[in-house]
């Protein structure tokens, strides 16, 4: 009996022991758990989140930049953006060799990135679409991919020198993206990339414009159609002439608004990398140029105003040769004996530019000159603009004072010389050139900036005269014959500028800027336009190679901002409608049974739709996207036969980018002012108009 009551004693202790042993399993389980929960808690629960999920700051949709009538110039899109956890990739070389190749990346640069520790890297952000499904395909293990707003623009090199360009941080590096990056530019925010237990993504949190902080809208003066117009026919002319540059500008002389503005060569800003940097250059703002003939009406008009001439003035031309202290200044076009004023101007006399500035004195030709606005910078909403270059009297040489009445020895750039030209087209008010017409907020909030009247510059009774002497300029016998138009009564100047040599101090003998400037129609000027082509080969002469541009745009911008021509006015046969009855049909959009529509900008089933409203039924189209040109002209009697109708600028679906469009007007305005700055310092000899 002692020995089973012992056994079971010894038993009973042995369960008390195990007993004990799992109690105190049991604590130390207890006791690990409240400190892993409670007093560790905190910093594995940070540790867990930050093995399943990364945050990253992703870029924001930037606001729109559109032309005056709401057409996208300029917009954000979705792309993808690849990124790498390297712990999760085995065959790093692999992976390093594949998406180099396809993203054209150093494999070495990549491979470097993938030997990082860290669980999160960028390989590339920002991938067009057509390469990212490339790389998609391989599924890669650990590269992924999210989407990330990437600027897009839909007319490819359409202004691209005005709009610029945004870099890889969505951050504007020219033109307007660069003036108005902190309007455009919306504020950088934070995602959560969750991965599930394979480290896939699931992430799906990809921006929308309702909840990504995107930047304001902008709505400028250009006018897609127009800039279109100009910047073909400048493209032509720089090829034709095999010229070095091509500027063109055109402005609306009432407002100050610019509706074109175009620089050759041009770019892609989709993909500016490809272009060397000298192309970014919007050279209508930043570029300086001695302006040769085309500046005489400003001084001849500054005379006349002052008094120191009169209209019926006659001035000694030397018989073509003219000797100031060490130059002797001649005139290209003929050796004048006594011409008049208006003759002076017709045929581009540089002598009789030159008494003219000897009678109106150093002092007063400075001030006007100034009054203009030469020597000063405009203002405009654009970056990197220069003043030009109009020295202080007391700075001028002995020959100044004849020198630069023909535009030597004095440098604007293409902008001032537009501006300047507006003033004598207006009346004599000098406007600030715009850019920029709103600012759209994405609360609906409008900032309006309206026109600006510098000053008065001269009276409107001497630009009336002005405006007469210049339209002498384009008729025969004058320089600027060749833009002469049927239907439109131009007034302009032609010049042909010597470009100065730095090395010598002197000028090159067989390089030169020829331009043309005016407005039309010339005694109710609806558009003012430079054309300027720089060291062009074939045809140095402004009248020659700058004129036929200027009346090639003309004729098609006219029509298309619904100006109408005197000859399709005389046309009309009795009983028809008036050309008041024409011009008010043309902005209320009435179609004139009997006259041939005005087609441009519409696409072509609105085109066919006009048509067949004003009964005619033979449409040849050709191109696609908006009317740009047409033939016959609009607003002609139609009298049977095919209507011609070219067509351009496609929208939609391009280079794998979905274009989206749509705008929203809202009201409330607030009125914004820009004021201009800054003087600047340069350069002499004979030129030809």
């Amino acid at each position: 009996m002692d020995s089973v009551k012992r056994i079971h004693e010894q038993h009973l202790v042995r369960l008390f022991i195990i007993y004990l042993c799992i109690m105190a399993g049991f604590a130390v389980v207890l006791s690990k758990a409240f400190y892993l929960e409670v007093i560790k808690g905190r910093r594995y629960a940070e540790l867990a989140r930050k093995q399943y999920s990364r945050e990253v700051t992703l870029l924001p949709a930037r606001g729109l930049i559109m032309d005056r009538d709401g057409r996208i110039l300029a917009q954000s899109v979705l792309v993808d953006s690849f990124y790498a956890d390297p712990t999760k990739i085995k065959n790093k070389s692999r992976a390093a060799i594949i998406t180099g190749n396809i993203l054209k990346l150093n494999e070495d640069t990549v491979l470097k990135k993938l030997e990082s520790d860290r669980q999160f890297v960028w390989i590339k952000r920002l991938v067009d679409p057509d390469t990212a499904r490339k790389l998609m395909q391989y599924h890669l293990p650990g590269i992924y991919s999210l989407k990330e707003y990437r600027r897009y623009y839909p007319d490819l090199k359409l202004a691209s020198n005005v709009l610029g360009f945004v870099g890889i941080d969505s951050t504007g590096l020219a033109g307007i993206e660069l003036s108005l990056n902190g309007y455009l530019s919306g504020t950088p925010f934070s995602a959560v990339i969750d991965v599930d237990g394979r480290n896939s993504p699931i992430y799906t949190g990809n921006p929308t414009d309702d909840v990504s902080p995107s930047g304001d809208s902008v709505v400028t003066t250009l006018d897609l159609n127009v800039q279109f117009i100009l910047q073909e026919a400048l493209k032509k002319a720089v090829a034709e002439q095999e010229a070095k540059k091509g500027i063109g500008i055109i402005m609306n002389p009432a407002t100050g608004g610019i509706l074109a503005m175009a620089s050759i060569p041009d770019f892609n800003p989709n993909v500016y990398r490809d272009y060397p940097m000298s192309v970014f250059k919007d050279t209508a703002v930043e570029d300086t140029y001695e302006p040769g003939s085309i500046f005489k009406p400003f001084v001849i008009s500054s005379a006349l105003d002052a008094g120191v001439i009169s209209q019926n003035e006659k001035i000694f031309c030397e018989d073509g040769r003219y000797k100031v202290y060490n130059i002797v200044i001649k005139d290209a076009e003929g050796d004048f004996n006594m011409l008049s004023i208006g003759d002076i101007l017709k045929y581009s006399s540089n002598i009789g530019a030159a008494k003219i500035g000897e009678k109106l004195g150093s002092t007063s030709l400075y001030r006007y000159l100034r009054n203009f606005g030469f020597g000063s910078q405009t203002g405009i909403e654009l970056p990197g603009e220069s003043p030009g270059i109009l020295n202080p009297v007391d700075k001028w040489s002995g020959v100044s004072i004849d020198t630069i009445p023909f535009g030597q020895g004095v440098s604007a750039t293409p902008l001032q010389l537009v501006t300047a030209m507006s003033a004598i087209a207006n009346g004599g008010l000098l406007l600030a050139p715009r850019i920029i017409k709103e600012i759209r907020k994405p609360d609906g909030r409008v900032q309006t900036f309206q026109p600006v009247i510098r000053r008065r510059v001269i009276s409107g009774h001497t630009a009336q005269i002005m405006t007469d002497m210049m339209i002498g300029v384009v008729n025969d016998g004058g320089t600027g014959i060749n833009a002469e138009m049927n239907g439109y009564t131009v007034a302009g100047k032609t010049g042909t500028a010597q470009i100065p040599d730095p090395t010598t101090g002197t000028y090159y003998k067989n390089r030169f800027v020829a331009s043309f400037l005016g407005f039309v129609p010339a005694h109710n000027p609806k558009i003012v336009m430079l054309i300027m082509l720089v060291d062009p080969q074939k045809n140095p002469y402004g009248g020659s190679s700058a004129a036929p541009v200027f009346k090639d745009v003309a004729e098609k911008v006219l029509p298309y901002l619904g100006v109408p021509s005197k000859l399709n006015i005389m046309a009309m046969p009795s009983g028809e409608p008036s050309s008041v009855d024409i011009e008010q049909a043309q902005f209320n959009g009435i179609t004139q049974t009997g006259f041939v529509p005005d087609f441009a900008g519409k696409t072509m089933r609105a085109v066919l739709k006009q048509a067949k409203q004003a009964g005619i039924s033979d449409v040849v189209m050709k191109g696609s996207g908006y009317a740009v040109d047409q033939s016959p002209r609009s607003y002609t009697p139609y009298s049977g036969g095919p209507v011609r109708v070219v067509f351009s600028m496609k929208t939609g679906m391009q280079d794998g980018y979905v274009v989206r469009s749509g705008t929203r007007h809202t009201p409330q305005a607030k009125k914004t002012v820009y004021s201009g700055k800054r003087d600047g310092s340069h350069s002499m000899k004979a030129t030809k108009g």
